[in-house]
Formats: C-alpha cells, sequence, structure tokens
C-alpha cells in the first residue's frame, strides 16, 4: 500500500489562508468577475500524495534471442510512471479509505494507467476494489524476492517468466482483501470475475480466457535472534474456456521462504501447476549481499513443461545508492528459454532510476 495516511495540514492552511485573502481582492477591484463564480473549487476531502519513478534502461545482448521478434542487440527505453495517492481517515470509526491511481508516463504507451483502486481498511483487515495484482502475486515469496536492479529472473529483459511464479490475474479488476497481521501471519484472497476485464469495460462472453478466478495467500514473518523470517504459500483456481478444445481448469500452487541475517539474504520458491492441456513444475533461488550503499545478487531459476519449453535463467545483479533517491545497477542473464532453436545467450541491462 503506497503513500502515508496522513500529511501535515500546516501547509494547506497556509494556502486555504492565501485564497481567501485573493478572494477578497477579487471581489473588491473587479465584481463582474466575482459574479461569474470561483474558477477553481475547493479541494477534496483526501491527502494527496504523488509519487513515481523514472527510469532509463539500456539494453545489450542477444535480446532478439531472449525475446524473440526483431530486437536490436542494443537499445535504450524508459520506464516511467506517476502515481497518484488519496488518503483519508475517519476519527470517529478509525476506518481508512482512499484511492490509489498509477499513470504510465512513457510516451509510447496508449494505456494512460497501470493499477486503478479504491480501498477500505480498518481494525477488520484491508479491501482493494479495482485494477490491481491479485493476493498470488502480491503475496508471493521466492529467488525473485532478494533481487536488486529491476529484479533478476522476475525483471525486466533478463527475466523469464515460467521460472518465477504462478499464472495470476495480473491487473484485471477485481476485489482484493487482506486479513490483518495477527502473531506473524497474514491471509490474503482475491476474486477475478473476468480476467479479461478491464478498466470501464464488462467482459464479452464465450471469450478465450480464464473466469471465477479465485486467488490465496498465507505469509509468515519473524525474527529470532537477528534473524529474519518470511514464509508464504501462494495459489490459485480458475474456470477456463479456449478454442483450442483444452479447457481444463487453472490449478497452481508456490510455496516459498526468505531468510535474512547479518546482511545476507537467501530465498527460494517451489511451485506446479496445471492449466489448459499444459503441467509445469519450477523452482527458483537466489541470495542478496548488502556492502554499505552497495548491494549484489544472484537468482535462478528453472522450469519443466509438459509439452516444453523447459525454461532456465542465471541472472548476476549489482545495485548502488547514488544519492537518496538515485540508484544505478547493472544485471546480466545467462539463459536458454528451450523454445527452440537460436533461444540462448547472454543479455544484459544497465537502469538509471530516480524514484520520488
Amino acid at each position: 500500500m503506497s503513500g502515508p495516511w496522513h500529511r501535515p495540514r500546516a501547509a494547506g492552511r497556509l494556502l486555504a489562508s492565501s485564497a481567501l485573502v485573493a478572494a477578497a481582492t477579487l471581489l473588491t477591484a473587479a465584481p463582474a468577475f466575482a459574479q461569474q463564480g470561483p474558477k477553481v473549487g475547493p479541494g477534496g476531502k483526501l491527502d494527496i500524495t504523488i509519487t513515481g519513478f523514472s527510469r532509463f534502461l539500456w539494453a545489450v545482448g542477444d535480446v532478439k534471442e531472449k525475446i524473440g521478434g526483431q530486437q536490436s542487440s542494443s537499445d535504450f527505453r524508459n520506464d516511467t510512471e506517476v502515481h497518484i495517492v488519496a488518503r483519508g481517515r475517519d476519527e470517529s470509526t478509525g476506518l481508512r479509505y482512499g484511492a490509489t491511481i498509477e499513470f504510465e508516463a512513457d510516451t509510447n504507451r496508449t494505456d494512460n494507467t497501470d493499477e486503478t483502486w479504491v480501498i477500505l481498511a480498518g481494525t477488520f483487515g484491508e479491501f482493494r476494489f479495482g485494477d490491481e495484482d491479485g493476493a498470488a502475486d502480491n503475496m508471493k515469496i521466492g529467488g525473485f524476492t532478494v533481487a536488486v536492479g529491476t529484479g533478476g529472473i522476475d525483471g525486466t529483459v533478463v527475466d523469464t517468466g515460467l521460472v518465477v511464479g504462478p499464472t495470476n490475474s495480473d491487473d484485471a479488476t477485481k476485489i482484493v482483501y487482506y486479513t490483518p497481521t495477527l502473531g506473524g501471519f497474514q491471509l490474503g484472497v482475491s476474486y477475478t470475475p473476468n480476467a479479461n476485464s478491464g478498466g470501464d469495460n464488462l467482459a464479452a462472453t464465450n471469450v478465450d480466457g480464464f473466469k471465477d478466478w479465485v486467488e490465496a495467500g498465507l505469509t509468515w514473518t519473524g525474527a529470532f535472534g537477528g534473524v529474519n523470517l518470511q514464509a508464504g504459500v501462494v495459489g490459485g483456481y480458475a474456470q477456463t474456456n479456449f478454442d483450442n478444445g483444452n479447457d481444463d481448469d487453472l490449478k497452481t500452487i508456490f510455496g516459498g521462504l526468505s531468510v535474512e541475517v547479518f546482511g545476507v539474504s537467501l530465498a527460494g520458491g517451489l511451485g506446479t501447476e496445471e492449466v489448459a492441456g499444459v503441467d509445469r513444475d519450477w523452482f527458483n533461488v537466489g541470495a542478496k549481499a548488502t556492502l554499505g550503499p552497495a548491494s549484489l545478487s544472484i537468482t535462478y531459476g528453472q522450469a519443466t513443461t509438459d509439452p516444453g519449453p523447459d525454461p532456465k535463467n542465471l541472472v548476476l545483479g549489482a545495485e548502488f545508492g547514488v544519492v537518496p533517491g538515485v540508484s544505478l545497477s547493472g544485471e546480466v542473464a545467462f539463459f536458454d528459454e528451450n523454445r527452440g532453436a537460436d533461444d540462448d545467450g547472454v543479455v544484459g541491462v544497465v537502469r538509471l532510476g530516480v524514484d520520488f
């Protein structure tokens, strides 16, 4: 959950006072203009926080073999988002509420937002309503959890999706619920009526894809004598409707563990899945060491699918904090996608990121 629930209101009172002075001046000096009514109405009832990131990436190496198609072996790209986080709190009931809107800000994006959702939270837990990742994706723990840079095997360009986590509903419109954390345990569950429904559209009937998708996750966080632990299991079930005749329902489960001690983190996960006539078993592992402003990581993942492919990917990463809010990272992937001929090699990504 991004952004604070509260922020200081002294600035708001100063702006309000300035607005009153400006309004009085207009009423005295230009009554004809004042009769038209205010040009800008009063602000809303929620606190607004604007956050986001702007990242410049350079991809080099066997990019065509990694991604497919006709990609160049060396190219630049951007990754930019602006997040508006609106939050409020009712003092009498303790209810916290608001909305999050994540705008895609890259110049070639025609989809103007990534995620948009409404939030209600309190002692009962937290509900999210809208286009947001499901519980399985948000709560999964694995080797990728400790990756630096873009995310190693779950990153950008260097990633391989089949070795990471379970098939998930991504940002399709849904309802998500997270329980309060009790004794280190937290449960999450989400329901997506149609995976092809997002934004303001209603899903068309008889469309190739998933429906009635339920995802869930259970995590535990604890510490013993300076050792920090995280463990979790996530899974999902969905009905399918595919034109190729493979209408086997989606069933998936994935479990993982992360251990951190003396600045060194180890993590791993194991999963199995079947959907539409395809069976997949996979695992991933990772390690990270933090040395002052620098962090190093290694992540590896391997999957076996029936029928194929059977990809594997090893990613080495390094990240350095330049100044507050600015980081420089580099990752190198040694991969074999096992899709056929000419789908293995080495690819790298250098990223300069600004987070605000």
